[in-house]
């Protein structure tokens, strides 16, 4: 996603892309939590009401034709009982241009996202279920705090489903991250770019959600600027050079086995990423966005395209998951996926 990043409040419809410190703190409402985890809390469970009312495909009742292509996009999936789903929150700093402030805390000029995303969808995951949703149900794994698990019914399979979230911030102050934390976040932008490239290896299912940085993304890594502006360096760095796509094709190009789907869950990932990922894996179904969006969109979709295939979705009925809302329904779109 560029950062022409816009916030959505849901409670008044307003967009947050050039916010004052006190529309911040009247948004944020009493999270306690990290920056902007209450908001992204609050998309997820408006998102997963919508698909509690949505009922779940039996690939019986579909045609001959329409049953075989769902049963062979499944069937790799499924073949040794666990269906593997990995979430890579990129580096999402929020470039506002002016400094972020809220109860008396400056949080500076580029705030990151992702790491109250990730306490988002935890909290989403690991909440009861309601009517049909299965984005929900899950129990964190001792193994880990960023694994999942729970068993799922999948086209009358048991199966056990393993959800496994990482984002990439050390800490949510990008000055932080750039000085006293400087080794650490190096250390974590390379473990992402490592566990992302892995995943598209081995997950049967690969969800990235960040900024497309003008095509050098998917990027794990602080934002590049322009000397000592607040600025990116897009045509110097990002547009010139395109790291995280040149490692994201090299990683799909040197493994034997390639996720079924992926979603690339950033601005305009199709115009930026589509045409050279799907000749570099060419059976792996493709979830992008077709503008520079509210991040309430590639979000949501993202929750919808991991619920959908939770329940085994097929044909038009995922595509209905990942676009539940009219601007879902405008900007959001998948390719070879049931072709």
């Amino acid at each position: 996603m560029s950062n022409k990043i816009r916030l959505v409040v849901f409670a008044a419809g307003l967009l947050l892309g050039l916010s004052s410190s006190t529309a911040l703190a009247w948004s944020w409402g009493r999270n306690t939590g990290y920056l902007y985890e209450k908001l992204f809390n609050n998309m997820g469970e408006r998102y997963l009401a919508l698909l509690e009312d949505k009922a779940t495909d039996n690939p019986n009742n579909l045609t001959a034709d329409k049953r075989a292509i769902c049963l062979q996009r499944y069937g790799g999936i499924l073949n040794d009982g666990v269906l593997d789903i990995r979430i890579a929150l990129g580096y999402f700093d929020w470039t506002t241009g002016s400094n972020v402030s809220y109860s008396g805390r400056s949080y500076g000029v580029s705030p990151s996202m992702d790491i109250g995303a990730f306490e988002a969808l935890k909290e989403l995951l690991t909440s009861r279920c309601s009517g049909n949703a299965r984005f929900c149900g899950f129990q964190q794994s001792s193994d880990s705090s960023s694994i999942f698990v729970r068993d799922v019914s999948i086209h009358g399979r048991r199966i056990q489903a393993r959800v496994e979230i990482r984002f990439s911030s050390q800490s949510e102050i990008l000055s932080d991250n750039l000085g006293k934390y400087r080794d650490q976040q190096r250390q974590r932008t390379q473990y992402m770019e490592n566990y992302f490239s892995k995943a598209l290896r081995e997950a049967d299912a690969v969800f990235y959600f960040g900024h497309s940085r003008n095509g050098g993304g998917p990027d794990f890594a602080p934002p590049v600027f322009i000397g000592s502006s607040n600025k990116l360096d897009y045509s110097g760095y990002y547009k010139a050079q395109r790291p995280g796509f040149k490692k994201m094709l090299n990683a799909l190009s040197s493994g034997s086995k390639q996720a079924a789907v992926l979603g690339l869950m950033s601005c305009a990932s199709r115009d930026h990423f589509l045409s050279r990922t799907r000749a570099a894996a060419p059976k792996t179904g493709i979830i992008t966005s077709m503008d520079v969006l509210n991040v309430d969109e590639v979000y949501t979709a993202m929750i919808g395209g991991v619920d959908a295939l939770l329940r085994g979705q097929c044909q038009h009925s995922f595509y209905q998951s990942i676009r539940m809302t009219n601007n879902n329904q405008k900007f959001i779109t998948m390719d070879g996926m049931f072709e």
